[in-house]
């Protein structure tokens, strides 16, 4: 919800969108139509997986190969020239740049296809035909949006807090939409006044009450 407030637009939640936020450990997924929530789910394939795979994959301390994803991994195929052999020199260590493409490609791919498994294929894009938007921090691997119209055939991009006046230069990245969607959440909330601090606590607690009662 906080997410989609910083990087969702008016136009993608009424016609239908699906917003993915990859994290650390896990792909928050909401679905809009017509304004409003229609689905969500819960992926546990993320940032984290995405190092492991590099760490197994090339042999590689976990740590190395966290600083590997954050520097040079991408998603898109490195098979031209000079480029194909480059290797990457971290820690000692010195797997190829199409190595370290080629697993986290493989994973993304995996990461895409278990998001669109989330609506039923008949009507995927009848539901969302504003497509895709991923964020969070492990959505700004280089091409993971090209990777993701190319495998899905429906619109993909990546989503930022771009648009929204009077924040940091340095926020305006995928890792801080929740983050960002937060403050703007709060601030509608003190802006509207028919929204009361009292009646939002009564409703967060019968919230709280509703949830406990379905896990009982």
């Amino acid at each position: 919800m906080a997410s989609s407030e910083a990087v969702l637009t008016e136009e993608e939640r009424q016609s239908g969108v699906i917003l993915a936020d990859i994290g650390g450990g896990t792909t928050d997924i909401a679905v809009f139509k017509d304004g409003s929530i229609w689905h969500t789910a819960v992926i546990p394939v993320a940032g984290y997986q995405f190092t492991r795979d590099i760490a197994i994959g090339l042999g590689l301390p976990f740590d190395v190969a966290e600083e590997m994803k954050r520097k040079h991994a991408s998603v898109m195929a490195v098979y031209e020239g000079e480029a194909a052999t480059k290797r990457i020199s971290q820690n000692g260590h010195g797997p190829s740049y199409q190595d370290l493409s080629d697993v986290v490609k493989a994973r993304v791919e995996e990461l895409l296809r278990l998001i669109m498994l989330e609506l039923p294929r008949a009507e995927q894009k009848a539901t969302v035909p504003a497509g895709l938007v991923l964020t969070g921090g492990s959505s700004n691997l280089p091409g993971i949006d090209t990777l993701g119209r190319q495998l899905l055939k429906i619109p993909v991009r990546v989503g930022a807090p771009t648009s929204i006046y009077g924040i940091a230069e340095n926020l305006h990245d995928p890792a801080y939409a929740t983050g960002v969607g937060l403050v703007v959440w709060g601030a509608k909330q003190r802006t509207n006044p028919d929204v009361k601090p009292q009646s939002f606590a009564i409703g967060l607690r019968h919230l709280i009450t509703k949830f406990r009662s379905l896990f009982q």
